[in-house]
């Protein structure tokens, strides 16, 4: 069983992914958190193997970069569309997708990332520039 938090602002979003997730049967969704503050709290009793984060929650990071450190949680980026994929490599995320992606491709991303491969959704010519050698670009679709 993959334990996620998914950590994002918007309501509609939560609904969403709750419907996503009641049908993948080796993901359990163990939060929702709506800010900071919240993801803080619920950190410090739950532990996660992938946090879905989304970019609207970076300028928290550096509090919530400690504990995922620390408990060995895998960290999936949820980027808006205008978003660069370089939030890869500044926070030392396992994978990023983006807000306009699809059920089955956010899900196939959670197994990736728990799994400890690396996720980048192909969606433009950003992903190509920060691919390097030693990473691993996993973009096939299930």
């Amino acid at each position: 069983m993959i334990d996620v938090i998914f950590a994002d602002h918007q309501e509609l979003f939560h609904a969403g992914i709750a419907d996503i997730v009641a049908d993948a049967d080796d993901i359990c969704l163990m939060a929702q958190p709506r800010s900071a503050e919240q993801l803080l709290n619920i950190l410090e009793t739950f532990i996660p193997h992938v946090l879905v984060l989304s970019t609207n929650f970076l300028p928290a990071f550096s509090k919530i970069q400690p504990v995922l450190k620390r408990r060995q949680t895998a960290l999936l980026l949820l980027a808006e569309d205008n978003d660069h994929a370089a939030y890869v490599r500044w926070v030392g995320a396992q994978g990023v997708v983006y807000r306009s992606t699809d059920g089955p491709a956010l899900i196939d991303a959670m197994r990736r990332v728990a799994r400890g491969e690396l996720f980048l959704q192909d969606r433009s010519s950003d992903l190509s520039k920060i691919a390097s050698p030693r990473s691993k670009l996993l973009t096939e679709q299930s």
